[in-house]
């Protein structure tokens, strides 16, 4: 089933043909310690996942890499990483990937000792009712430990899986094929039963046994089974997938006696809620909605459920409640050109942010289009900021719109094809004009932030000063989502009372201000040159951080 372990497969075989004979016997100190990897892995895998809620393990899949072509929403070094790995481990250690990498060869592992997985899992239950504190890291934890602990100690699995391969002694000639075939280098010809923990029930000892001394569990009958449950259980996941869907989320909150007079409608295509943490994002925003009582997401198909009391707001005010408005700057005008054009156009099927992020994306890789906001409205409104020199063309604009298909540039320059299918339903006639310096400062995220509690300490009478730090690039999301570090980090400071972004002319600016007695630019600027931050969250926690951003250019003191 699994195309790594095909690879694996093949690999060996080579490294057979290049007469490379190097073993890592079983059971040797080496043996024990590759045998970690896997379970490390595994961890860290499950761990990395739930708490940034996107699979990890993609970031490195030598087969998702392939499958892709490198476009995927991996991690380029970590995938050539694995993929040197797969092919270097395999060509010089036999079945090196499935027997010391593979984490879902951990996973098995940890199947194959279900009971005790299963009485983690009960203590961690009972540790809960209890009232102690019993994360489920610590049970993951603890059964990878466990379980390694049993692999390189026994090497075996007493009660499952049910299945295993078992030798006749009467029928057996002793040829010892079957130790030879066997690609885990597990000795079958001395052994009566196959409980090794490397045995994936491959049933290359059956087929090369000639006597049928080779059986899955003594009966000759079973020969096939392990290749029909396998044919058999993949195209039952197959229709459960296509009839059967589990939701990432299901909620409801607020008076359960309303629960009974809810209604519910479904909006597909919701691109933002692709993930567990993204769906309780969604919630958490739809649950400061008057009259929304629960929600429920599908991030397979970017689909929500929302439930919400007629008597108390309609499904309109619900839409327009998930709708979250969004401006975007496509490119900058030149200084030559002193003027836009605004026009308003109705388009159908944006129905988030990321929506109309991948609309402007379309628009940013044409002529003349410098920027883009969007307003609630059935259909959603457009605003487009147009060169004031471009012929404004329906026809044109209906071409862009409704493009089916475009690439956006991922991290390390990886190209991603993405689909769309917005529709163009409307042009206002009205055309506006807007001056550059107005658009630049529509279009600039200005942030502004007090620290109040330095204000109370210094009083409002104190001289005070603003230190301004030009910042290229500051309006780029990367940058505006460390913003709330760089706020908390200069907050610790004595003299700094808060700080604004603002553009002073084209540039980006930072403005510090201080309290005049306390410091100055010299100071301020060692400040900025900190290497590690301070950073206090809203629940109380204190960490050091590396500074988020960089500082290059000193600034100064403008008033």
């Amino acid at each position: 089933v699994c195309p790594l372990g095909t690879l694996t497969e093949w690999m060996n075989e080579l490294r057979k043909k290049m007469k490379i004979g190097f073993v890592v016997k079983t059971g040797s100190v080496g043996d024990k310690l590759l045998r970690a990897i896997k379970y490390i892995l595994l961890f860290v895998i499950f761990y990395m996942t739930i708490r940034s809620s996107e699979l990890f393990c993609k970031n490195f899949d030598p087969y998702y890499a392939f499958a892709t072509g490198f476009k995927g929403e991996l991690t380029a070094w970590m995938a050539i990483i694995s993929i040197l790995v797969l092919f270097a481990g395999n060509l010089f250690i036999g079945m090196f990937w499935c027997k010391y990498v593979c984490p879902l060869g951990a996973l098995s592992n940890i199947f194959k000792f279900t009971l005790t997985f299963i009485v983690l899992v009960v203590l961690g239950i009972i540790a809960g009712y209890a009232g102690l504190p019993m994360n489920w890291i610590w049970i993951l934890g603890a059964a990878a430990v466990i379980c390694y602990l049993y692999e390189i100690i026994y090497y075996k699995s007493n009660t499952f899986p049910l299945l295993r391969i078992t030798r006749k002694e009467e029928k057996c000639n002793n040829c010892g094929l079957c130790s030879k075939r066997c690609p885990m280098n597990i000795d079958v010809a001395q052994l009566k039963t196959v409980k090794h923990v490397d045995c994936m029930l491959c049933g290359e000892c059956v087929g090369v046994c000639h006597s049928q001394a080779i059986q899955i569990n003594r009966n000759p009958r079973f020969r096939w089974l392990p290749v029909v449950l396998t044919v058999v259980l993949f195209f039952f996941a197959v229709w459960m997938g296509s009839h059967w869907e589990l939701p990432t989320i299901s909620e409801k909150w607020g008076d359960e006696a309303k629960w009974s007079k809810l209604e519910m409608f479904e909006r597909d295509g919701m691109k933002t809620v692709k993930c567990y943490g993204s769906s309780k994002a969604f919630a958490a925003k739809m649950k400061r909605v008057p009259g929304v009582y629960g929600v429920t997401t599908y991030v397979n198909r970017f689909a929500v459920q929302v439930y919400y009391n007629p008597e108390e707001t309609t499904q309109e005010k619900v839409e327009k409640a998930m709708f979250t408005p969004t401006k975007m700057k496509l490119k900058v005008p030149s200084p030559e050109v002193e003027k836009l054009q605004v026009i308003t156009i109705g388009v159908e099927k944006l129905f988030d942010k990321m929506d109309v992020t991948f609309l402007s994306n379309i628009f940013r890789q044409k002529e003349g289009y410098y920027g883009i906001i969007s307003q609630y409205a059935c259909p959603v409104q457009i605003k487009l900021f147009i060169d004031a020199n471009k012929q404004i063309d329906k026809k044109e604009l209906r071409e862009i719109v409704e493009t089916r298909e475009f690439e956006i540039l991922l991290h390390g320059g990886v190209k991603k094809k993405v689909t769309c299918d917005y529709e163009f339903v409307s042009m206002d006639a009205k055309i506006d004009t807007i001056s550059r310096a107005d658009f630049l400062n529509l279009m600039f995220p200005q942030t502004k932030m007090t620290f109040k509690g330095n204000v109370a300490k210094y009083g409002s009478d104190v001289a005070t000063a603003v230190y301004e730090l030009p910042y290229v690039g500051l309006d780029k999301p990367l940058i505006q989502r460390r913003l709330p570090y760089f706020g908390s980090f200069i907050s610790n400071y004595d003299g700094i009372l808060g700080y604004e972004t603002a553009l002073n002319g084209d540039t980006p600016v930072i403005r510090i201000t201080y309290v005049k007695e306390v410091l100055n630019d010299e100071k301020i600027w060692e400040m900025l040159q900190a290497p590690k931050w301070t950073i206090h969250y809203t629940d109380g926690r204190v960490e050091e951080k590396e500074a988020q951003l960089p500082f290059k250019t000193p600034g100064k003191t403008i008033e």
